[in-house]
């Protein structure tokens, strides 16, 4: 993949190959520059210069102005060429000048360096002899291995705003680069405010950084809204645990005609309680160290077994000889340590995060 600066002319060289082998390019080549999906276009067709006698067989070069890779937005574009081969297309990506590529936790450039250079790095090369991996390739790790981590732990690994319905581009704006994503309501249930529930409510994500606002919507989802104050809600951050407990008589009455008229033939209303939120783990650095180290191994172990190792071999040059072997389980043991703590114990990231946890048989 092939990395382009926004604003600043970029000059690269693609190989055109068929079915895995490299093919001549006779006559011009037309290039393009598309959204991914296809159906934006940023740099319209025109012709590239033709290949020298110099330059190798099937290989093309690209050379793109200051303002063609300033129309090209942040992140991934598709390259399209066309010519005698007919037509293939690349990925290229599009960075800023002074705004990195970055994951969650991870700047590339930066993630990238410290792979090749430090003891994890040095780990794998110790088993893959002879084997160069790309930028690109060590940071589709990091990546998958992030979204891994992130899944396993049940978790957003930074803040992150959840709506209840669509938000607005000010709210989007609003947000200065924070994620969101989409998070349908919660049922109502009949007896949410029977005995001592007091509204009990469990977020989907947690921990919760705070909520911005949570609101009855009724009749219609859009139509029709009680929000609640805020200082009626009692918060348990770590677990995500909501009630309500309302502060005021004239408040208890308002809730209470609303809860009545709601909640008419005691029915259950999908998705009627809305609850605009923050989650997610904050300063990672600081609090979850342990976090980065995780997916980084768990990022070299993927590297690792990409090369499809056998369990154990030999290696023998100039009369010597040297026998290697190859436990992946061992490489994955360590990261489950990190995540769940030595076994038999109730540790690691995932007691520190949502607290320990107990079985009832």
């Amino acid at each position: 993949m092939t990395t382009i600066v926004s604003g600043s002319p970029a000059t690269f060289v693609v190989a055109v190959q068929v079915d895995g082998k490299v093919v001549p390019v006779i006559g011009p080549v037309s290039l393009r520059i598309f959204s991914m999906n296809g159906k934006q276009s940023y740099v319209t067709a025109r012709d590239l210069a033709a290949p020298t006698n110099t330059m190798a067989p099937g290989a093309v070069q690209v050379v793109l102005t200051e303002l063609e890779t300033q129309a090209v937005p942040h992140g991934d574009a598709l390259l399209v060429l066309s010519g005698s081969f007919g037509v293939r297309r690349y990925r290229i990506t599009s960075e800023s000048l002074f705004q990195p590529t970055q994951s969650s936790l991870f700047i590339k450039d930066v993630v990238v360096d410290e792979l090749r250079k430090d003891r994890l790095s040095a780990a794998a090369a110790g088993i893959l002899q002879g084997i160069e991996v790309t930028d690109q390739y060590l940071w589709d790790k990091v990546r998958a291995a992030e979204s891994e981590i992130s899944h396993a732990l049940r978790v957003p690994l930074v803040p992150t705003r959840y709506f209840p319905v669509a938000p607005t581009e000010e709210e989007i704006d609003a947000l200065d680069g924070m994620p969101w994503e989409l998070e349908p309501g919660y049922d109502f249930e009949n007896n949410m405010f029977e005995a001592d529930r007091w509204g009990y409510l469990v977020t989907r994500q947690r921990p919760i950084i705070s909520v911005e606002y949570m609101r009855f919507a009724y009749p219609t989802q859009t139509v029709g809204y009680f929000e609640l104050p805020l200082d009626w809600l009692r918060i348990d951050q770590r677990i995500g645990h909501l009630r309500i407990v309302p502060s005021s008589t004239a408040a208890m009455l308002t809730v209470g005609g609303f809860t009545l008229a709601a909640l008419t033939g005691r029915r259950t209303i999908p998705s009627m309680v809305q609850v605009k939120y923050t989650a997610g783990l904050q300063n990672v650095q600081d609090t979850y160290p342990e976090l980065l180290d995780l997916i980084k191994k768990k990022a070299v172990l993927k590297i690792v077994a990409d090369a499809f190792l056998p369990q154990s071999g030999s290696i023998s040059a100039d009369g010597l000889s040297e026998s290697m072997s190859v436990d992946m389980t061992k490489y994955s043991d360590a990261c489950d340590e990190i995540l769940n703590g030595p076994p038999g114990t109730n540790g690691g990231l995932m007691t520190k995060i949502h607290g320990i946890r107990v079985m009832v048989a």
